[in-house]
């Protein structure tokens, strides 16, 4: 019983560890070769630097197979579709372009800017969080969205019921529960 419940403790604890090597290993790639580039473009102080960021941003995802595809397996909408996701931030990129164009010191190209600094302050965040779902997707399925959540919860049952059958199993922890309680009150009245 013992040995059993040793088994399913280590189980669970090497798979966490598989998870948490595979996530830490999965976000730096994520990171490196698509997030950095937003992050950049959001601090970048002006629109040609920007636009230099959103473009390696936007090359990226190009060409990588997310085309037709979507943060979902069931359910599937526009607003989780690559492709319409994709459409929307190249109409980013492409309004970054007309503002380049514009006079630095036109009231157009202040009120640009202020949208533009809106859409990538926030608005955007949906957007970006289809692309990184789509992309754990198809890079690292285990440990997408609520795949991800299913394994955790199978860990925490797994370890649980190694913990129990270490115990010796419900009916013996039952028991020495049982016997606390009646010490307890043994203690008390006497």
């Amino acid at each position: 019983m013992k040995n059993k419940g040793v088994v399913y403790i280590s189980m669970g604890v090497i798979w966490l560890l598989v998870m948490i090597f595979f996530a830490v290993i999965g976000n730096y790639h994520y990171e490196r070769d698509y997030e950095s580039y937003w992050n950049l473009a959001e601090k970048a102080s002006t629109i040609q630097q920007k636009a230099v960021y959103m473009d390696k941003f936007v090359a990226g995802f190009k060409g990588k197979g997310f085309e037709g595809d979507y943060n979902a397996v069931f359910f599937k909408t526009p607003d989780n579709s690559f492709d319409k996701n994709f459409e929307a931030l190249q109409s980013l990129k492409t309004r970054l372009d007309e503002i380049q164009k514009m006079n630095v010191t036109s009231f157009e190209y202040q009120t640009a800017i202020q949208q533009i600094t809106a859409q990538e302050q926030g608005e955007a965040q949906d957007m970006l969080e289809v692309f990184s779902g789509i992309w754990w997707k198809n890079n690292y399925i285990f440990l997408w969205e609520w795949v991800a959540a299913l394994e955790v919860v199978s860990c925490i049952i797994l370890i649980a019921s190694g913990l129990v059958k270490m115990g010796g199993g419900l009916k013996k922890i039952n028991q020495a529960m049982k016997d606390a309680e009646r010490q307890r009150l043994l203690n008390k009245l006497g």
